[in-house]
């Protein structure tokens, strides 16, 4: 389970709450998977998450595209290998199901990554476009 902690506030209203949204929702399939829900259920949800990453992701760089940011093209190829290792995980839970495999997964590489995204890209975004 992660929080949303000082550190990893962007300082822009609509990040920060795209960013706490996302965070609620890795957080609920995390504990879908160690309450071992139904298929279906973590599929939803799985699904849903997608979504939403993709939103924010969509949200994010218009913001950059607004503001001209300078890092946009670094940042825009960022959030597409987040969106891959996030299809590699899809795939391995639409073969394998809600395994350990898959859990111990989404909290190593998908969590952490988001985390050490947000504190260090998106916290440098967030300087910028707070002066421009």
């Amino acid at each position: 389970m992660i929080t949303l902690s000082k550190d990893m506030e962007v300082g822009v209203e609509k990040i920060d709450k795209q960013h706490k949204e996302l965070i609620d929702r890795l957080n609920t399939l995390v504990e879908m998977g160690v309450h071992s829900v139904s298929h279906e259920e973590t599929a939803k949800t799985l699904n849903l998450l997608t979504d939403y990453v993709k939103k924010h992701f969509s949200d994010e760089e218009f913001l950059q595209k607004q503001a001209k940011y300078p890092k946009y093209e670094w940042h825009k190829g960022q959030h597409q290998l987040y969106i891959d290792e996030f299809d590699k995980l899809k795939k391995e839970f639409e073969l394998n199901g809600s395994s350990a495999k898959f859990t111990l997964e989404l909290n190593k590489s998908i969590i952490n990554w988001i985390v050490k995204h947000i504190k260090s890209a998106d916290v440098e975004l967030g300087k910028y476009l707070n002066t421009h």
